[in-house]
């Protein structure tokens, strides 16, 4: 039902870009879709902005996945010098984001011609138009935006710390597990897939469900089945972010996180042929089934 209702809505965009012709500096041609009368930012500010990227009809990316707007600098279309212009030679989120207000909703039209083909490769190979909608959701001056970042990173370090201190928790947590799927005492609690991916859940949480295509991000630590911890992301105290069934990470990842909800704590028994195989990989044995304990959080956090 998402997926349908933007792809109808870049079509009505498509079909309204005859109706109003606007232009940037950089010559981006854009429709305005929604016109308030919020803050206006100047050069020298910073919009936020959620950005939802189309090529052709077909959403392919969005800000809204990540849980927070992009901050982009206004720029001073007065500096431009006109050899610098043209799409792809300049960001076309920060080339409209000055002529918007808050609340304002505007879609970029971007051509794909064979230069811009050529400099992103197969990722472009067959689109004939890219469409950027962007939402201006809030603009900062250099002081407020000094105080934005300020308490990012705050938040950022104090999240860092506690996950931290979860490493010993956690790692006392998965070596009983792991002790006891050994024993085979699990048998009643674990579940499983066609393919031999066990999994069991031990905390469910409250979040949406793992979307394939979207960015996910998880905090884990990875056991072999005698215990011995070969990787963790608790130990850097930040989450492990990838795109979901794009195999960016091993089979067993793909299948085991797309099972999850944000917020669900579980544990995946990855077999050899979901995981490393028998190449094996760095501390991995060839051959080795693998045991992962996974946190799904929530985009942004």
């Amino acid at each position: 039902m998402k997926t349908l209702f933007f792809t109808i809505l870049a079509s009505m965009l498509i079909l309204s870009a005859c109706k109003e012709n606007n232009m940037t500096p950089n010559g981006y041609e854009y429709i305005k879709l929604k016109t308030t009368n919020g803050k206006k930012g100047k050069p020298g500010d910073h919009g936020f902005v959620h950005v939802y990227v189309y090529h052709d009809s077909l959403l392919v990316n969005s800000s809204r996945d990540y849980g927070q707007p992009v901050p982009v600098t206004i720029p001073d279309p007065t500096t431009l010098k006109s050899k610098d212009g043209g799409p792809g030679k300049s960001n076309p989120i920060a080339d409209v984001v000055g002529y918007m207000s808050v609340g304002d909703s505007v879609s970029v039209l971007i051509p794909v011609t064979d230069e811009l083909r050529a400099k992103a490769g197969d990722i472009l190979a067959n689109v004939k138009m890219m469409t950027y909608n962007i939402v201006l959701a809030d603009v900062k001056n250099e002081e407020e935006y000094q105080a934005y970042v300020t308490s990012e990173q705050e938040a950022i370090k104090a999240q860092t710390a506690a996950s931290q201190a979860r490493e010993s928790e956690v790692a006392t947590l998965i070596d009983g597990i792991a002790k006891q799927y050994k024993n085979g005492e699990l048998k009643a609690k674990i579940q499983s897939t066609s393919t031999g991916l066990k999994y069991m859940i031990l905390e469910n949480g409250d979040g949406q469900p793992a979307q394939k295509g979207a960015p996910v991000q998880v905090q884990y630590y990875g056991v072999l089945t005698n215990g011995t911890m070969f990787d963790n992301s608790f130990k850097s105290g930040r989450p492990y972010n990838f795109t979901l069934g794009k195999g960016e990470v091993i089979a067993g990842w793909d299948e085991g996180i797309a099972l999850l909800h944000e917020g669900d704590k579980a544990v995946l028994f990855i077999p050899p042929n979901l995981g490393y195989g028998a190449a094996g990989s760095g501390q991995i044995p060839a051959n080795s089934e693998l045991i992962f304990y996974v946190e799904l959080e929530k985009p942004g956090k």
